[in-house]
């Protein structure tokens, strides 16, 4: 998964010059939208994770303001936009890669497709939305032959001070709560859980404010170096798309790929 090219224009209303289409397996992926939209005058409207291949059409339907994020996987994100029946009519078109995607970037891809077409989980239906002054992050932790982990692991850009921590898991309809005294980076606290599988942990301070959230993946000893590897090299790569392209959805995506990565492993709490 490596950065490579230059920036192209985000948008290309039809009439320029014509964009060859590439395979179906370098299609990106429609991400948000408002308004409905279309490929290639299909009548079906795009949805959240529609395959959306290099050099395809897009039109909106005629509605004040419509506008979609596609994503490709070259580490392009572009944004189209429209304010008129004209220019949402004529549409645009999605332009080609800069270069062929690595194997593992379109693993990437198919991953994060195939985790939103699944049932969404405890872990993934947050309570509230996340506030600006809360931390997000996620992490992968080695689950210890006593189904400890180090908290280090997973809370390392936690300041030190006196925490309720709430842990759930995807099996678990309300959260456990237990209090915690936090001591930094170097903190050797470790955190029992009951197996291996996907957590949601908050850290809330001591007048009652989030201060963050983590998604954790707990893995077993034997599984930990490949999943962490998987995990870390997905990491690299959307932070480098990112820093081309800002505007990447970084953490849901890395939470997602997390989600196929815990379906990796038959010992998952949820089927506990």
């Amino acid at each position: 998964m490596h950065l490579r090219g230059w920036l192209v224009a985000a948008s290309l209303i039809v009439g320029c010059t014509p964009i060859h289409a590439q395979t179906a397996a370098d299609s990106g992926m429609a991400w948000e939208a408002q308004g409905n939209w279309h490929l290639n005058h299909e009548r079906q409207s795009i949805q959240r994770g529609d395959a959306v291949p290099p050099g395809a059409l897009l039109t909106a339907d005629v509605i004040v303001k419509a506008s979609i994020v596609i994503l490709l996987p070259d580490g392009q994100r572009l944004l189209f936009d429209c304010h008129d029946a004209h220019t949402c009519s004529q549409g645009f078109r999605v332009p080609a890669l800069m270069a062929k995607p690595d194997t593992d970037d379109l693993d990437l891809f198919n991953a994060v497709r195939q985790a939103i077409n699944q049932p969404h989980s405890s872990v993934e239906t947050a309570p509230e939305p996340l506030a600006s002054t809360t931390t997000e992050a996620e992490a992968v932790a080695r689950l210890e032959n006593d189904e400890n982990i180090l908290l280090k692991q997973s809370l390392a850009g936690l300041p030190p001070g006196q925490y309720t921590l709430t842990v759930q898991s995807n099996d678990q309809a309300q959260p456990s709560k237990r209090q915690l005294t936090w001591s930094g980076s170097l903190d050797t606290g470790r955190l029992t859980l009951p197996g291996p599988g996907l957590y949601r942990l908050r850290l809330f301070g001591s007048l009652g404010g989030e201060r963050m959230r983590v998604v954790l993946l707990a893995v077993p000893s034997t599984s930990f170096p490949t999943t962490l590897k998987a995990f870390t090299d997905a990491r690299k790569t959307l932070a480098e798309w990112n820093e081309t392209f800002p505007g990447w959805p970084v953490h849901e995506w890395l939470q997602l790929y997390l989600k196929i990565l815990s379906g990796a492993h038959p010992d998952d709490n949820s089927s506990q």
